[in-house]
């Protein structure tokens, strides 16, 4: 299987490639140095992570020329607009939109308070119109294994939190490199998250080790390790490690203080704008619904999500979790998520936006609404099922009760649908 389409370069300029996807052209960074033009590669986040052969590539292209074709005319029928069913506010939002200005904070409440679900269902086709328009069809996959469920932190809304009464694992390191070897061998990744709680068993040794031998594989390793020393980030950056996940997770700061004990959001902050300057492409964002969050908080989360300069979006809502002290707090909506994304792409249209797990579970069937709504990012779970379950940082969690070949197909067939393609989204 394959979830990216291998590119031709086409220019490169100093660390600048051009790559062409059937006609479709994209922006990545080179790096590796023996790249010339007219060679074939694979690149995942914008980031160039392999070569492939050209006989090896024109073979899968051929596979793949028709099906892209077919699946460019689905998208760009799905990402149609119906002006006839506009509001004034609605057209007033596009008009900003096409025009590529800022949306200003009382224009962003105003989307929010949206509830009648015709002008709802106007907000997320343009949303998606303009995903369309800046990405055209392309959609990225990335593999997540969840390598260890130990943490030393008691953030409030987390099932793996220090307190919470779970059975613990966590992977060896030879154990993490084989479940990688088998996702990029068996499954055809191209892009492996390697998450976990703030665990530090993994000292930079052990982590230095794991990312060696993941990206010598020829993919892309992106890290979600939380909080750790900018000194480590810089070490598995400089042996390989190109991608970091790290939220936020709310940009109120008397709430941050209270929800996640011991940590502070500027110590938070700091360490994001770190990993962004060392080179790292930076995932971040927050959590939608915790309690005390206003709609104003909200605003303001995603504003701070685009002042960070991420190359990619990650938001999901919050999921109460039993043995957290948020256990009993009201289940957030479906329709706030989706709100989210909408605004979310409306603020920054050239964001890459990460349709969460947490919102399919939410509701089965979200996750198409998202990338409808202007979503255009996915993670499938290539974790070992003895160890699944087990990392419950919330409860029920979607997909866990799937085989890895069932939610692989499940999310290509979704795709399909879409008119969606595994082409890399690149770099702006």
């Amino acid at each position: 299987m394959c979830y990216a389409i291998p590119a031709k370069v086409i220019k490169i300029k100093g660390l600048i490639a051009i790559v062409d996807y059937f006609g479709e052209k994209r922006k990545i960074l080179l790096d590796l140095d023996d790249i010339k033009v007219g060679d074939y590669v694979y690149a995942q986040g914008g980031i160039l992570v392999r070569k492939i052969p050209q006989e090896e590539a024109l073979i899968i292209l051929e596979a793949w020329k028709d099906i892209f074709l077919e699946l460019q005319k689905t998208d760009a029928a799905l990402s149609q607009l119906d002006q006839s069913q506009f509001s004034q506010n609605a057209l007033a939002v596009l008009q900003k939109v096409n025009l590529r200005k800022s949306l200003n904070q009382s224009e962003m409440k105003t989307l929010f308070e949206l509830e009648d679900l015709q002008e709802l269902s106007v907000l997320y086709e343009i949303a998606n119109h303009v995903r369309q328009r800046e990405h055209g069809n392309a959609c990225c996959i990335h593999g997540i294994i969840e390598f260890s469920n130990y943490c030393t932190n008691n953030c409030y809304y987390c099932g793996i939190r220090k307190d919470s009464a779970i059975q613990r694992y966590r992977m060896d390191v030879n154990e993490v490199i084989s479940v990688a070897k088998h996702a990029v061998d068996e499954y055809g990744f191209k892009a492996l998250v390697l998450q976990s709680g703030e665990d530090y068993w993994y000292d930079e040794k052990k982590l230095v080790e794991v990312v060696k031998a993941i990206r010598a594989m020829g993919v892309l390793v992106f890290l979600s390790i939380g909080s750790r020393d900018q000194a480590l980030y810089q070490k598995l950056y400089d042996v390989g490690a190109r991608a970091c996940l790290l939220r936020f997770e709310t940009s109120n700061e008397a709430l941050f203080d209270k929800l996640r004990p011991g940590t502070t959001l500027k110590d938070r902050v700091d360490l994001i704008k770190a990993i962004k300057k060392m080179g790292y492409v930076l995932a971040t964002g927050f959590i939608i619904g915790l309690p005390g969050a206003t709609l104003d908080d909200l605003i303001n989360d995603i504003l701070l999500t685009r002042y960070l300069m991420p190359d990619m979006y990650s938001f999901g809502p919050l999921i109460p979790t039993k043995g957290t002290p948020l256990a009993n707090c009201p289940m957030v909506s479906k329709e706030l998520v989706l709100k989210t994304i909408a605004v979310s792409r409306f603020v920054d249209s050239n964001a890459n936006i990460l349709v969460t797990t947490a919102l399919e579970t939410l509701e089965p069937g979200a996750k198409r609404e998202g990338l409808m709504g202007g979503a255009n990012s996915l993670m499938i779970n290539v974790t070992p099922a003895r160890y699944r379950d087990l990392y419950n940082i919330y409860d029920n969690k979607a997909g866990n009760e799937d085989s890895i070949n069932n939610n692989i197909q499940k999310t290509l067939e979704l795709l399909k649908s879409l008119g969606r393609a595994p082409t890399d989204l690149g770099v702006h």
